[in-house]
């Protein structure tokens, strides 16, 4: 069957590029090696992590990393401010009162620097890390600067049109050394996928700060707000390369590490579960509601037609990569509202081994006779009169009586 096929394909290469064949003296090995060579590539990286390959560096006078997808202004900010420790910052169940979106009220919640800044609450962080992190040029003027330079420099330089087009050769022979041939085929055909992207509202303090009243149902549900936005695809593309009753499927996409990869799902059922792959970075305030086909032309050069197209998809993809927070969308802004801080914690408790016991302390204190076995003492007998023998004796028997008292008192206790 290989063999059939083979010469079937041969055949058809050559009368579709009117030369002869490339491979006069074997013509059906040569092609049935590609074939199997395509049956046996790597598929897609959700099913398997190949470590990624760089151009070499003296073929190219460049060397990227084509692990990194294209960079994104919430990557740049994390990256920047890993260094930063998180914030203890506490929801107020009045949104009057929040900077941030879906905090818990009543609730201690740790917020990282780069959440905070891309929310536009930088006015939430201490006096001391916001004058810190100026004075470092890391204020979010100076970030949101640094992610549009590196933007614009990743599609001059890593994602131009030369540039893919030399990843795109390097991969491909990288799978197959004859793949190129095939995808010279006069019936291969791109397909681009189109989505239909509606904006919407997660909470009723976010609906609020659109000037929108009406209750959400619960469980809370997304509520949309806007007319819908058709996108057309920015980082990926699928090569369609019919061979005999089976129709094979390659990814091309610049928001994964090998560039090129063979799928083995309908390129629609692929898409629908890896729309990363296809749009990037999709920000949290568009919801994925329609998936189209549709089936391009590859033109003369196939490989220079993917190469513009995505290209120009990874200078639309600017706006997924800027990646607004839902605050800074909102029409009614918090960022002049500082987020209430955490209480500080309580000061630690003195060790049980340093304190004195209540019981120890009460027998410390020394035992004070009661009333009753204290007798009354004599009244004050005027100077000019003398004690009679019986107020004498009464007093002797009240020393007495006080002395067997107080020694009884004064003997040590044990146990």
């Amino acid at each position: 069957m290989y063999f059939a096929i083979g010469e079937w394909l041969t055949t058809a290469l050559a009368l579709s590029n009117g030369i002869p064949s490339p491979y006069p003296a074997a013509p059906e090995q040569g092609m049935t090696t590609d074939l199997r060579r395509i049956a046996s590539a790597p598929v897609s990286t959700s099913a398997q992590h190949d470590k990624p390959c760089r151009l070499d560096a003296s073929a190219t006078g460049t060397a990227f990393d084509w692990s990194q997808p294209p960079t994104t202004r919430a990557r740049i900010f994390a990256e920047r401010l890993k260094d930063v420790r998180p914030v203890c910052v506490v929801g107020s169940r009045n949104d009057s009162e929040n900077c941030l979106l879906d905090l818990t009220p009543d609730a201690n919640v740790d917020v990282s620097a780069s959440r905070l800044m891309l929310a536009g609450c930088e006015g939430s962080l201490p006096a001391t890390v916001r004058a810190a992190l100026t004075h470092d040029g890391r204020d979010t003027q100076a970030l949101e600067q640094v992610f549009s330079d590196t933007f614009a420099a990743e599609s001059q330089g890593k994602f131009s049109v030369p540039a893919i087009e030399r990843r795109i050769n390097h991969s491909l022979r990288q799978m197959s050394p004859s793949v190129q041939r095939l995808l010279r085929r006069a019936d291969v055909y791109l397909e681009m996928p189109r989505v239909t992207f509606v904006r919407t509202l997660t909470s009723e303090q976010e609906a609020r700060r659109h000037h929108v009243m009406a209750p959400f149902a619960a469980p809370p549900a997304r509520r949309v707000t806007g007319a819908p936005e058709v996108r057309d695809a920015m980082l990926g593309v699928y090569i369609r390369l019919p061979i005999g009753d089976a129709v094979h499927t390659l990814l091309v996409s610049l928001a994964t590490p090998n560039t090129v990869e063979r799928i083995r799902q309908d390129p629609r059922a692929h898409a629908d579960g890896h729309l990363h792959a296809i749009f990037g970075d999709i920000p949290e305030y568009f919801q994925a509601t329609r998936l189209q086909m549709r089936a391009v032309a590859p033109g003369g050069d196939i490989v220079h037609t993917l190469a513009e197209w995505l290209h120009d998809g990874h200078q639309r993809y600017r706006d997924f990569a800027l990646g607004e927070t839902r605050e800074r969308l909102a029409p009614e802004s918090h960022r002049h509202v500082r987020q209430q801080a955490c209480p500080p914690a309580a000061p630690p408790r003195t060790t049980a081994a340093l304190q004195t016991p209540p019981l120890a302390q009460a027998s410390a204190q020394p035992e004070v006779p009661s009333q009753a076995d204290v007798a009354p003492a004599p009244a004050p007998l005027p100077r000019n009169r003398q004690p009679s023998v019986a107020e004498i004796a009464q007093a002797l028997a009240a020393l007495e009586r006080l002395d067997r008292q107080y020694r009884a008192l004064g003997r040590p206790r044990f146990g």
